[in-house]
């Protein structure tokens, strides 16, 4: 069969014996255009499509919206809250020719034809590079107010820990700290950061930061469950 023309938004071409004229059909899979059988103009589909892209683009983001809330896509949440940074996003869903996630004004748009899985692995990557902008400014805050000196930080996405600190002095953290309320977040900083003088978990260790942090045994109770505060898509269908 001929090629069809390109356009804005992918689209698959049907042929039906029941129909006489092109007709346009936009479903949870994406856009259809049902063709009569005998059809062979392909050329005339592209200017219907263009007459018709602000329709296309209109209905398309609604049918995602429907298929989230009905459940289709129920780990796609509506909303990420980022307590560290004090900031909660909305979240949305719109064709978009390009780029497949645009985050602005505390909204994030993903592309209407991201399926469940795509739309998380998007999320995922977006918090990733919100983490990797943020944290490493929050841990050199900190390390400037307490006058600590550290070789690097790396951002991971660990499952069991929210940062550690090698003997060498490099600093890792996980992206989802960003998840914690801010004083969490600031005990874990400072608790990697007192490792850079004491390699352990020694009395004398347990003394620096509690001199650093007042609230430091009250906040490592409260850390112990923190995961609470994580969302469960962060790790939906990545390895165990």
């Amino acid at each position: 069969m001929t090629q069809p023309p390109p356009f804005l938004y992918p689209y698959t071409i049907k042929r039906s014996p029941r129909v006489r004229r092109v007709h346009l059909a936009v479903s949870a899979e994406g856009l259809v255009v049902v063709v009569p059988e005998r059809f062979c103009a392909f050329h005339d589909i592209l200017p219907l499509l263009e007459a018709k892209k602000d329709w296309i683009a209109e209905t398309l983001a609604k049918v995602r919206q429907c298929a989230i809330h009905r459940g289709q896509s129920k780990d796609v949440p509506s909303a990420v809250d980022l307590r560290a940074l004090g900031e909660r996003w909305s979240i949305t869903s719109a064709p978009l020719a390009r780029d497949r996630l645009l985050a602005e004004s505390e909204t994030i748009t993903l592309t209407s034809d991201f399926n469940e899985n795509e739309a998380l692995a998007a999320l995922r990557r977006w918090l990733r590079e919100k983490a990797q902008k943020h944290l490493p400014l929050l841990l050199a805050d900190a390390a400037r107010r307490h006058r600590f000196a550290y070789l690097g930080v790396t951002i991971r996405e660990q499952k069991g820990r929210w940062g550690s600190c090698s003997s060498s002095g490099s600093v890792s953290l996980n992206s989802r700290l960003l998840f914690l309320p801010p004083c969490l977040v600031e005990h874990v900083l400072l608790h990697e950061l007192c490792h850079l003088r004491e390699m352990n978990h020694s009395k004398a260790f347990y003394n620096l930061l509690a001199s650093l942090d007042p609230s430091a045994e009250e906040n490592a109770a409260e850390l112990k469950h923190a995961w609470r505060f994580v969302p469960s898509w962060t790790s939906k269908g990545q390895a165990p």
